[in-house]
């Protein structure tokens, strides 16, 4: 795309030649005025990838845009010379070759240094403005890309959660709890509906926002947790441990509840006997840790892999990806003495800022 960009302004140059040519009364040469366009314009096409490269080095520096403007000047100037002292020695050598010689081609030099310097500069100040104007459009449409894929990974997280909720043994074992405790208290099995209600409500409620504050998302773990409580009866203990100062700290929504619902599912259902799950979230630093833990069965005869990419923790890992790109991680190991543990870590932001 350059060198062709290039051979337009070589044929423009030319033909803008053969006219200026025509209105003095010199008899145009067509042969020649294109090539003395491939040669203006061939040498810039030569100097491009050079140019590229120190604007390259000059963006890597991070600098505020006027330094790095500054930080252009020295290159320009020598990228100009080089362009000039090349346009005089190819000239000399293809268009005047029993003109002078190394003489001719050095007063052809001097003579192009104090009439074209400005606009040789301006060249490569356009070449440099182009490729930054490019790569600019190119993150624009990528950062569109980026927003369209988070987009559809929060509704796949949303659909996911709605269909963890919505299983047949879900609801079959929900309403079985709630049918059993309607025979000897009334008021828990009341309150089970009420909070499978709200589940399904916050769950159908959820925008569009890739971020919310920790706050949102412990209310919709809530009545989760209760329904799973009421189900597992005094064989599920959950601690959940939110230090005071990140309740208003911004994450992915609905990043909780599938790591809680894989804990209870994977470790503490299949285990004889009661379980714990832990839930932790609190900040160091600049970081925010949220962590779920237990002390079900424990990996799985295949290992880590199966469970760290199955839908849940698949779509978490695939969503922190996009949102916060290299600036996280997610883990998934063996529990000491035994069970998963889950841990994230995210960059922190508050929803006040």
């Amino acid at each position: 795309m350059v060198l062709a960009g290039y051979t337009v302004l070589a044929l423009i140059y030319g033909a803008q030649l053969s006219v200026y040519k025509a209105s003095i009364g010199a008899p145009p040469v067509f042969g020649e005025t294109l090539l003395t366009g491939a040669i203006v314009w061939g040498g810039w096409a030569a100097l491009t990838p050079f140019i590229l490269a120190v604007a390259r080095r000059v963006r890597g520096t991070g600098r505020p845009w006027p330094v790095q403007l500054a930080l252009h000047l020295p290159p320009a100037v020598f990228f100009a010379t080089a362009h000039l002292a090349l346009l005089a020695g190819l000239r000399q050598l293809l268009l005047q070759p029993a003109g002078g010689g190394g003489a001719a081609a050095w007063t052809y030099f001097t003579w192009l240094l104090s009439k074209t310097t400005d606009f040789d500069l301006l060249i490569y100040l356009s070449v440099v403005g182009l490729d930054a104007t490019l790569r600019y459009a190119r993150q624009v449409r990528e950062e569109a890309v980026r927003a369209s894929g988070l987009q559809a990974q929060l509704a796949q997280a949303q659909l996911h959660l709605l269909r963890s909720q919505l299983r047949p043994h879900f609801l079959f074992n929900t309403l079985h709890a709630i049918s059993t405790l309607m025979h000897r208290d009334v008021d828990a099995a009341d309150r089970m509906v009420g909070q499978l209600s709200e589940l399904l409500r916050a769950s159908l409620e959820r925008d569009g926002r890739h971020e919310v504050p920790l706050s949102e998302e412990l209310d919709l773990l809530a009545p989760y947790l209760d329904i799973e409580r009421t189900r597992f009866s005094d064989r599920l203990q959950v601690d959940v441990e939110v230090a005071p100062d990140v309740h208003d700290a911004l994450v992915p929504p609905l990043v909780l509840q599938p790591l809680v619902e894989n804990a209870i599912r994977h470790g503490i259902a299949p285990r004889r006997g009661p379980g714990r799950v832990w839930v932790r979230v609190q900040r160091a630093g600049d970081r925010l840790s949220l962590e779920v833990r237990d002390d079900g069965v424990g990996p799985p005869a295949e290992g880590l892999s199966g469970l760290s990419e199955g839908i849940g923790l698949g779509s978490t890992r695939a969503r922190l990806e996009r949102l916060y790109g290299v600036s996280q991680s997610l883990t998934c190991e063996a529990n000491a003495p035994r069970g998963f543990v889950v841990s994230l870590s995210l960059p922190f932001r508050s929803a006040r800022a």
